[in-house]
């Protein structure tokens, strides 16, 4: 169950399923020029872009992991049914639902066994999309997460099944750690992008996502 109640059709598992298809670029494995780690003083809490929604920790599966962090406006809410090695977080916020579809929110993490050039992996990442969805139209936006390399990419996502064509963003991160190069995948959709609520709700989610080194505060 997703904690939404019986009543509530199931549309919180397509949606999230919908999320978990812009996941499978994560899962190539990608290569290049070796990268130092970057230092303690680039890389740190205070780097990151405070915003005033809460902070939520992403559980990690292993200590030598990043530490990821989500915003959750209110009104969002948590659901584990999709939890998986791909998919660590994902939410959901109903009362913004449009054409039968609740905006959706779904977190990823994947390493590659080498430090690799940030770029090169995100470069993977955009082609693991249009593999994996069909998408073509893209608007990328470079950035940083935490002094991390960044991109912001929106695109239209097709329908799937019953679920309806809708506007994706996908916040994709890529940082070494202990030598291994791992890349953070932050997707939010909505058939409404432009209801007010749901944009300031995506800008604070995206804008406040943390990935930081293991041990920061």
């Amino acid at each position: 169950m997703l904690g939404i109640g019986p009543a509530r059709p199931t549309w919180s598992v397509f949606a999230a399923m919908a999320g978990l298809s812009v996941l499978t670029g994560c899962s190539t494995v990608v290569t290049g020029s070796p990268v130092k780690d970057p230092g303690a003083a680039t890389i740190a809490s205070w780097a990151c872009q405070p915003v005033s929604a809460q902070l939520i920790s992403i559980a990690r599966r292993s200590p030598a992991e990043p530490q990821l962090r989500i915003p959750q406006p209110p009104g969002w809410h948590r659901f584990t049914t999709l939890d998986s090695n791909r998919v660590w977080y994902a939410m959901a916020d109903d009362d913004l639902a449009a054409a039968g579809f609740p905006p959706t929110v779904v977190v990823g993490l994947e390493s590659v066994p080498d430090a690799t050039d940030p770029q090169r992996a995100l470069d993977q990442e955009r082609a693991g999309l249009s593999r994996s969805l069909g998408a073509r139209e893209f608007t990328v936006k470079p950035t940083t997460v935490c002094g991390y390399r960044a991109e912001s990419v929106t695109y239209p996502a097709p329908p799937i099944g019953e679920i309806p064509a809708r506007e994706a963003i996908s916040l994709v991160t890529v940082g070494t750690v202990g030598g291994k190069t791992y890349v953070a995948t932050v997707t939010i959709q909505s058939t409404e992008p432009n209801n007010p609520t749901y944009a300031r709700d995506a800008k604070t989610i995206l804008t406040g996502f943390q990935m930081l080194p293991p041990g920061s505060g």
